[in-house]
């Protein structure tokens, strides 16, 4: 889980780079051409892959997270004897799942970004440790989940149906579980 998803958001920096600026842009909204020519301007190429370090931390979280909480929490379920295998047991675990990831990737989300959206040619951070020491210092360790809700409501419904659709296919395919 976690090489899949380090692959993946390696290759998509650039794309999460635009998502970022775009979505921190005041005034009128711009043509994506328009951001990519500012990235271009800012540093080139390599500009696309500002923060790749943390997108790629994130990612790895996120992944094993996910994976490992959802099995961890529904072994923990059937071996105590409070859930039988079957659907709401897989809808529990999957959404304990997803509040671990919001909880285990929102501070690197938070990193992420800041290291995403500095002011063109103005380097704040020199890199995520330095950028998690200054942000903590000067707005509190609470920063670090500011957007947590809206996360989890994207996270957990997304894990809900994964996992749950994946618990379908795997009994359909006569796949046991651990």
């Amino acid at each position: 889980g976690a090489l899949a998803g380090i692959a993946g958001s390696a290759l998509a920096n650039p794309t999460d780079v635009l998502k970022v600026r775009m979505q921190a842009a005041e005034g009128p909204s711009r043509p994506m051409m328009s951001h990519v020519r500012e990235v271009l301007a800012d540093g080139g190429w390599k500009a696309f892959y500002r923060g790749v370090n943390a997108t790629i931390i994130r990612a790895a979280i996120l992944n094993a997270t996910k994976l490992a909480a959802y099995d961890e929490t529904k072994y923990m379920l059937k071996r105590n004897g409070i859930l039988e295998e079957g659907m709401q047991l897989h809808f529990v675990a999957s959404m304990f799942a997803g509040v671990m990831v919001a909880a285990t990737t929102s501070p690197v989300d938070l990193i992420r970004t800041r290291i995403m959206n500095q002011p063109k040619g103005e380097k704040h951070y020199n890199g995520m440790l330095d950028c998690l020491r200054k942000v903590v210092r000067s707005e509190g360790i609470w920063v670090l989940y500011r957007g947590f809700t809206p996360q989890w409501m994207r996270f957990g419904p997304f894990t809900i149906i994964q996992f749950m659709v994946w618990e379908r296919m795997r009994a359909l395919y006569g796949m046991k579980g651990i």
